[in-house]
């Protein structure tokens, strides 16, 4: 299954944005473990100190990996309960109060890497032995329907999108 063959009935407009991040051609098979790669390289390549921030009152760029790891943790626990068949809708979350406590972390490379890769394997994990029935199934997240085989593809393009605002406000 392809990006190309999620339907926009599978998830918010409000993700249209990380999805179009994503090649149409990438499958469910390989996305998380190309993104996996891709965001290992680009943590690495940051020459930059992770507390560096581009405007008063913004995230470092360890605060924006730490967001993004979070993000991936909610996202693959939605899977999780949709694709265990758990109809219990479930609430949005909000980055902003998941971030109050970033303040308090001191941002390490290796530590940033190393938490990045387990959260990233333990979502391959959680989609290697997915049916293809359990890839359809829709549940309820922040107000509205999600499939499973979206959730991917939204982590991955979320990724992208980050890694794009980082090198576009804090690199360059």
């Amino acid at each position: 299954m392809t990006r190309k063959e999620i339907q926009s009935e599978e998830y918010n407009s409000y993700y249209d944005h990380y999805l179009n991040l994503v090649p149409e051609a990438a499958t469910i098979d390989t996305i998380l473990e190309t993104s996996l790669e891709d965001t290992l390289h680009f943590i690495k390549a940051i020459d930059k100190p992770l507390d560096t921030t581009y405007g008063e009152g913004k995230w470092s760029i360890g605060e924006v990996l730490m967001h993004n790891i979070d993000t991936e943790r909610v996202f693959a626990y939605r899977a999780l309960r949709f694709m265990r068949g758990d109809v219990t809708p479930l609430p949005g979350f909000d980055q902003d109060v998941f971030a109050r406590d970033y303040k308090n972390y001191a941002f390490a490379k290796a530590d940033l890497l190393n938490s990045f890769q387990a959260t990233r394997n333990a979502t391959i994990d959680l989609f290697k032995s997915i049916t293809v029935d359990q890839l359809m199934i829709k549940g309820i997240a922040s107000d509205s329907a999600m499939s499973v085989r979206v959730i991917p593809f939204l982590i991955a393009g979320h990724n992208k999108h980050h890694e794009n605002v980082i090198m576009e406000r804090y690199l360059s």
